[in-house]
């Protein structure tokens, strides 16, 4: 973070009640640039509002702490949105790497941007460790979401970000901005928590929609089964990928189907049902073995993505 290209910047680091010496290592760092604000633990959406009221820039920029930037990360998106400083959010992409840091093989592309409510109520592609927004944006939407008491793991950005496309242009630079870190850690291991979340998340967006005039009833009927269908196929993957489940992984994609008939057409789905019966007929640890077989095979060649993937 701290070789980047573009250098007129300061890091708040939020410490959330960790048990590491932060204060420590930001003073052998001798960088003006860098400070350490401490706080009880209140969960990230919390630790991250902290850090944007503790910051005195008109763009603020996000990254979580085993996440890694590219040295011209901030260089990309500030000079994205000084093309058109209207946009209220700016992304890039991102690969993802191992718990050693090494490439998975698999890279999160988009090319979502310019008024993409809908689009973003059905899929985000926007990792918050390679997001840029306007502070002013960031304050009049209210941030991040605190909803750790309800809901143990959020989806507290993915909301951020539609709220933002509600009145905001988005834009996106087309190129791997972030390293993003997955391990057996990760917190989006929760199915329980993200199902919950989920259906929190896409109540109260289209709860807020349907009180504007003028908005067809129709219309946000069928993005709401389109978008129920989506977090279903997620779920699905969480329930493979994290907990060996192929009963819960089948019934969530039945019922992605029911709300969202077109998934029949997209290769996603299949590709889901694939998994499943692999799982159902090998077990665990032959599924293990499958996608461990799978990612070396990325690591050659290298496998793209859109959106909201597990």
């Amino acid at each position: 973070m701290l070789s980047q290209t573009f250098d007129d910047y300061e890091v708040v680091l939020v410490d959330d009640g960790g048990d590491d010496d932060l204060a420590g290592w930001v003073k052998q760092r001798g960088d003006d640039r860098l400070r350490v604000v401490r706080q009880e633990n209140a969960g990230v959406s919390a630790a991250r509002n902290r850090g944007v009221r503790e910051s005195s820039g008109a763009l603020v920029a996000f990254c979580d702490s085993d996440d890694l930037w590219t040295p011209d990360a901030l260089e990309r998106l500030i000079e994205t949105y000084d093309a058109d400083p209207q946009v209220g959010l700016v992304y890039g992409w991102y690969d993802v790497i191992d718990a050693l840091g090494q490439p998975t093989g698999r890279i999160h592309t988009s090319e979502i941007e310019g008024e993409v409510w809908e689009r973003l109520l059905v899929t985000n592609p926007v990792a918050t460790s390679i997001a840029l927004v306007p502070r002013a944006v960031f304050e009049a939407v209210g941030g991040f979401e605190v909803n750790r008491e309800s809901f143990p793991i959020d989806v507290e950005d993915w909301a951020l970000w539609i709220r933002i496309a509600e009145h905001h242009q988005v834009a996106v630079v087309r190129e791997v901005l972030c390293h993003h870190r997955r391990h057996d850690t990760n917190s989006s291991s929760d199915v329980a928590s993200l199902d919950a979340a989920y259906r929190h998340l896409l109540t109260s967006m289209f709860e807020r929609r349907r009180g504007e005039p003028g908005y067809p009833a129709d219309r946000l009927q069928e993005l709401q089964g389109v978008a129920l269908g989506r977090i279903e196929m997620i779920l699905a993957w969480h329930s493979l990928n994290d907990d060996g489940n192929a009963e819960a992984a089948r019934a969530y994609r039945r019922s992605a189907r029911r709300h969202s008939p077109g998934l029949r057409r997209r290769p996603e789905y299949w590709r889901l049902g694939a998994a499943v019966a692999v799982l159902s007929v090998l077990g665990r640890s032959g599924y293990a073995a499958v996608r461990s077989t799978s990612s070396r095979i990325r690591r050659v060649v290298p496998i793209g993505a859109s959106g909201t993937n597990a």
